[in-house]
């Protein structure tokens, strides 16, 4: 029995590897019938189950995986994942203490640090050094080296994205995915000619009127969806990308382009939409910029779906209705659009009303900012 539940097990595994997630599930489901006290099965499945934008059931796994192995790091680290991808912020903040609660029993932390940063930025390291030296008070003040030590353990976890199987053939913490951030050049405020996307149509025009680094947040969103409502206007596209608002250049340096990073896998799944929300966290960085713009069309989203269940004066657009999302993100304010696009089969394109959303309910991207 557990030889051929080890079989289905592996080819859960191939499945999971050739992204053929729910044929990994059924899989996992195959091996978990013959050998149900198995932990790493649970883990497994949870992992294709979030694969699949199906939350509640990868939660549930979790919580499996963890009553039957409170030692095992991924058990805490699928349930933390699921809990966040509920896209509410008590979830999250569950999602945190889950986390914590592992690191306070004695589970391996660097995985789970890594995912609280990615869920809750630098404050999640200074939530878990306050939770240790609440349970191991310090005889003297700490050193001024352990002290940084600490501060910078957030920006050394976030900069390794490097998958970490625990054991073979299972499923890994997944890396950061690939996202083309361009021109690269341009997030250290130096113009690129070997941009691989230009930048916005009409950018220079707009940026002619009034320098782009001038503009206040709400100023700068306003700009960045005209950008993207005239490109959908002539030809159709809605790229899903994300706008960094550059900092003001230094006396006499050239004038910086906006950040365009293309994100096009973010909305696939919750964990490539952590992960893309950590890489734009250290673009946004890396250029100080003073704020971002996230676009997405709702057509081309799997996860996550934040109209469903919505009622109608939440919600005042149809469920099947196309349209653009754009998210508003500086230090100071978080803002929230939806923008209708109306296409005929004539080839015929218009723009329809400007919806303001409730961030709290709608917000389709984590905070970037501290």
């Amino acid at each position: 029995m557990a030889e051929e539940s080890e079989t289905h097990k592996a080819a859960g595994n191939d499945f999971f590897k050739s992204g053929e997630y729910l044929k990994a599930a059924a899989s996992y489901t195959k091996a978990i019938k013959l050998q149900p006290e198995n932990h790493v099965y649970y883990s497994n499945r949870s992992q294709s189950f979030l694969k699949l934008n199906k939350v509640t059931k990868a939660l549930d796994d979790a919580d499996k995986c963890i009553s039957l192995a409170p030692d095992f790091v991924k058990g805490y680290h699928r349930k933390a994942t699921a809990l966040h991808a509920m896209g509410e912020p008590a979830k999250t903040d569950e999602a945190v203490e889950v986390l914590l609660s592992a690191l306070r029993s004695g589970v391996e932390e660097k995985e789970l640090v890594r995912l609280g940063v990615q869920i809750k930025g630098r404050s999640f390291v200074q939530l878990v050094d306050a939770q240790r030296k609440a349970a191991n008070p310090p005889t003297e003040p700490p050193a001024a080296s352990e002290q940084a030590s600490v501060a910078s353990q957030a920006t050394d976890l976030a900069a390794k994205p490097t998958g970490s199987p625990a054991a073979p053939g299972e499923p890994p913490f997944l890396p950061f995915p690939d996202f083309a951030s361009v021109p690269a050049a341009s997030l250290k405020s130096k113009a690129s000619p070997a941009a691989e996307t230009p930048p916005p149509k009409g950018q220079e025009a707009d940026a002619a009127q009034k320098p782009i680094w001038e503009l206040d947040p709400e100023g700068f969103a306003v700009n960045s969806i005209q950008w993207i409502l005239r490109d959908f206007v002539s030809d159709g596209t809605v790229p899903t990308v994300c706008y960094l608002q550059p900092c003001k250049p230094k006396r006499g340096a050239e004038a910086p382009p906006v950040g365009h990073v293309n994100i096009g896998p973010a909305f696939s799944s919750p964990e490539t939409l952590l992960n893309c929300a950590e890489f734009l966290r250290q673009q946004a960085a890396g250029c100080s910029a003073q704020a971002a713009v996230v676009v997405v069309r709702k057509s081309t989203m799997a996860y996550p779906c934040v109209w469903k269940g919505k009622s109608k004066s939440e919600w005042p657009v149809g469920d099947k209705d196309d349209g653009v999302f754009m998210q508003l993100e500086s230090p100071k304010m978080r803002m929230m659009f939806f923008t209708v696009l109306k296409e005929k089969k004539s080839s015929s394109r218009a723009v329809g009303d400007t919806i303001p959303l409730d961030i709290e309910q709608f917000a389709i991207f984590p905070r970037l900012f501290e």
